[in-house]
């Protein structure tokens, strides 16, 4: 058991109570990050995830989870504003502001006082005496070997299934798949014909947190290109592959590289921006938020009226003409001019398609999906045993989603088709326990 087992575990036991949920949360986050101090960071992720619902942790009443989530970070667990941001994948203004309101709440409500002190005294008063972790019950005997047998035919079956599919995001009829070899690493300087496949982000030795992390493409060539300028807050690569959108180290600003001239063109200043950045579906468009305000980005920037600095901005709708907004009470459509083109009515399907028509819902512990929508019905489906699934990473298009998963295949990615359930791996090859990847086009 390592030292961050205990801190960890209490720190779930306030963001979802004193809950057999909260403690399987805890051990995820420990098992993914293998007991490091990076399981704060798929814990505060996973209870502000749309796709999971914790249960009520019994204080608090009247805050969001982001407040709450604020609130436990900075004054049980210590961290910085800036490492707070980081953790909830919020900007330090919306960090800040979020935790001024729910100080004020709960001054209001009388649950605790304003005071900083006290509130640290409140929440720490609440950790105590936590329960030991439930023991498992042992497993019947004879099970281990007949599971093993069982993972490795399904093992050999999918790496034949993947072998012959070539499956991407770009459909059947797509660049065939080539092994990618993880041989040197260049920097992503200059003009280059290089069409992007994929990206992901390399964090430095010891936390996420630092700010020595990197992002990596890999181009349909087999190149491995380092984007040193990015900073890791995000990276957005668009439809076609041969730009990208991302915070730059250098400029202090948002901007987007056109991978074939090599040029950068300077967006906006990057201090203060909430790490949201979205290519339109036809790529001419780049959407983004900057201290509570709503961009779009097309040679010059325009602001969209309406925008709330609790909302958060989604993506696009598959038209290209108006941006999905979360503003906690549902998810929104508006177009450029701030108008609602839409709102969604139910709150539990929050993995919203970009046609605005369709929600999803996972189930990684009975490995299934939901579908349910105004154009698909509803509808509970099964995905191929060998892959366990932990979030949707993104759709990519009106009628399939990429989903992030466990297995036993050659990948830990899958685009999902929405109206048959049929599952293609991805050709996705990562260094080990890496997570944070993206896809051209995949919002």
């Amino acid at each position: 058991m390592s030292e961050w087992h205990e801190p960890v575990r209490r720190t779930a036991s306030l963001l979802g109570g004193r809950t057999p949920y909260a403690e399987r949360m805890a051990e995820k986050a420990l098992r993914d990050r293998n007991g490091t101090k990076d399981a704060f960071f798929t814990l505060y992720r996973s209870y502000l995830s749309r796709f999971r619902f914790w249960p009520d942790p019994g204080w608090g009443k009247g805050l969001s989870n982001l407040q709450r989530a604020v609130l436990v970070a900075v004054h049980h667990d210590g961290w910085t504003e800036e490492e707070t941001a980081w953790l909830c994948g919020r900007s330090r203004g919306a960090v800040r502001r979020a935790g001024e309101r729910a100080v004020r709440v709960l001054g209001a409500d009388g649950v605790a006082a304003v005071s900083p002190a006290v509130l640290v005294a409140e929440l720490r008063a609440m950790t105590e005496h936590l329960p030991a972790p439930a023991e498992r019950k042992p497993g019947r005997p004879g099970t281990g070997w007949g599971l093993f047998i069982a993972c490795l035919a399904a093992f050999v079956l999918v790496m034949g299934y993947c072998s012959a599919s070539g499956a991407s995001l770009e459909g059947r009829t797509s660049r065939p798949v080539v092994p990618l070899a993880f041989s040197g690493r260049e920097s992503l300087r200059g003009p280059t014909q290089a069409v992007i496949r994929y990206a992901y982000r390399v964090d430095a030795p010891g936390t996420v947190l630092i700010d020595g992390s990197y992002w990596v493409v890999v181009t349909w060539g087999n190149q491995r290109l380092s984007v040193e300028d990015a900073t890791p807050n995000d990276l957005e690569i668009s439809p076609d592959g041969r730009r990208v959108a991302y915070h730059s180290r250098r400029e202090n600003e948002v901007v987007v590289y056109d991978l074939p001239s090599g040029k950068v063109r300077k967006v906006s200043k990057a201090n203060g921006s909430d790490y949201s950045l979205y290519f339109s579906p036809d790529g001419r468009r780049l959407a983004f938020t900057f201290r509570g305000k709503l961009y779009v980005w097309d040679g010059k920037r325009r602001r969209v009226p309406g925008f709330d600095s609790e909302s958060i901005l989604r993506g696009w709708l598959a038209s290209g003409h108006a941006l999905l907004v979360d503003d906690l009470e549902g998810v929104l459509a508006v177009d450029f001019r701030g108008r609602v083109v839409f709102r969604t009515e139910d709150q539990n399907f929050r993995a919203l398609s970009p046609d605005g028509k369709t929600w999803i819902a996972l189930d990684e512990d009975e490995n299934h999906f939901i579908r349910y929508g105004l154009r698909t019905g509803r509808r509970s489906m099964r995905v191929p045993a060998t892959a366990r699934p932990r979030r949707v990473q993104c759709w990519a298009g009106a009628d399939t989603f990429v989903i992030e998963a466990d297995g036993y295949g050659p990948s830990h990615y899958y685009r999902v088709d929405v109206e048959t359930g049929e599952a293609e791996p991805l050709p996705v090859q990562v260094p080990e326990d890496l997570r944070e990847v993206r896809f051209p086009g995949c919002a």
